[in-house]
């Protein structure tokens, strides 16, 4: 397994590629955020880690420290798929690379781009995963 420092924790890697946080790392980083006013896009940014990640470890120590988590807005937005009389072309971009290129599906206030050759699988656990950082 790799493994690299932050903080003066160590951070290992699994065979798969996932990173391990030690519940150290996570109790530090919500630390700064709670009593340094550090934001989860700075904090992410420090670990080389996904913002939606320390959200997430902010909202578990709230919740450990007794504090009620209130959502602005509903917390799941639905997806509907219509038929229309003539098919909507989705809004696309071609990279320069030759690539098919990527569609935009827009839900809430979240804008989600991704290649037009995703499988249905990993569209799923992308809109789940954008489901959670709102």
């Amino acid at each position: 397994m790799a493994e690299r420092e932050v903080w003066g924790f160590k951070i290992r890697t699994s065979p798969s590629g996932k990173r391990i946080w030690p519940s150290e790392l996570k109790r530090e980083a919500t630390k700064r955020l709670r009593e340094d006013g550090m934001s989860p896009g700075d904090v992410a940014a420090e670990l080389d880690a996904h913002e939606c990640l320390v959200r997430k470890w902010w909202v578990a120590d709230r919740r450990e420290r007794g504090e009620k988590i209130s959502v602005d807005g509903p917390a799941f937005a639905q997806i509907s798929v219509e038929p229309a009389v003539a098919p909507a072309a989705p809004q696309t971009t071609t990279a320069g690379n030759g690539s098919a290129g990527s569609a935009h599906l827009y839900v809430g206030s979240i804008c989600l781009q991704f290649p037009l050759s995703i499988n249905e699988a990993d569209l799923l656990k992308l809109i789940r995963v954008a489901g959670q950082c709102q």
